[in-house]
């Protein structure tokens, strides 16, 4: 197949735990990867990476927080690289504080960054993949959701917001024939253990060949 009728999946929060095994696992059905991560650093570490193992890619760097930079680089993107088939939100903030210590302003941002942004990339591609009937958004989501903790509570608030949208987002677009689900994760993301990210990263292809009508809208992977 020419590279450039190769099927696109966007990944948004590029790491060396969860979202390299995303990129490995969509991959190896054929897809093209654009990621977007914060730092630039990782960027060029990631997409440097992933092209010496001969997978088409391309990085952006991008402020999840940030609707501007979010949007920008999904214009990029549509502009040269096509309409992606699959999108996958990945980004996740942890800073560890309780309720009556958070500051107001750092949770404004990290929800931004959970919320907002998950919000802000499911709009960029929600209209081409109307016009095409179909589509996979999909969110890497957290025990956190369904199990608030005092230590995390700005983490729980994110990933709680995450999940209510996505629940919604499902609802709305289930009819146009576009796939929206989370994989909530309860617990940490380590190679070898119930919460591997090779085995994870497969639900998540699971989800996206799931066909209108058998649409699952969560799967909770739990030790």
């Amino acid at each position: 197949m020419d590279e450039k009728n190769k099927p696109l999946m966007v990944l948004v929060g590029m790491g060396p735990g969860m979202g390299l095994s995303l990129a490995h696992r969509f991959a190896k059905e054929g897809f093209r990867i654009a990621f977007m991560a914060r730092r630039l650093d990782a960027v060029k570490t990631f997409t440097d990476r992933l092209r010496k193992e001969g997978i088409p890619t391309w990085g952006f760097g991008v402020d999840a927080a940030d609707p501007g930079s979010l949007q920008a680089a999904f214009r990029s993107i549509f502009g040269s690289l096509g309409e992606p088939d699959v999108l996958i939100y990945n980004a996740s903030v942890f800073r560890e504080a309780l309720p009556s210590q958070l500051d107001p302003a750092a949770l404004d941002l990290e929800f931004r960054s959970m919320v907002s942004g998950f919000l802000v990339s499911s709009q960029a591609v929600i209209p081409s993949m109307k016009a095409k009937g179909k589509g996979s958004i999909l969110l890497t989501g957290g025990g956190s959701a369904l199990s608030p903790f005092a230590s995390g509570a700005s983490l729980c608030i994110g990933k709680s917001g995450q999940r209510s949208l996505c629940f919604s987002l499902a609802q709305e677009l289930a009819p146009s024939g576009i796939h929206v689900a989370t994989v909530t994760i309860c617990g940490m993301i380590a190679p070898g253990t119930s919460f591997d990210p090779d085995r994870i990263a497969d639900v998540f292809w699971q989800l996206h060949m799931q066909k209108e009508g058998t649409f699952e809208t969560e799967r909770v992977i739990r030790g």
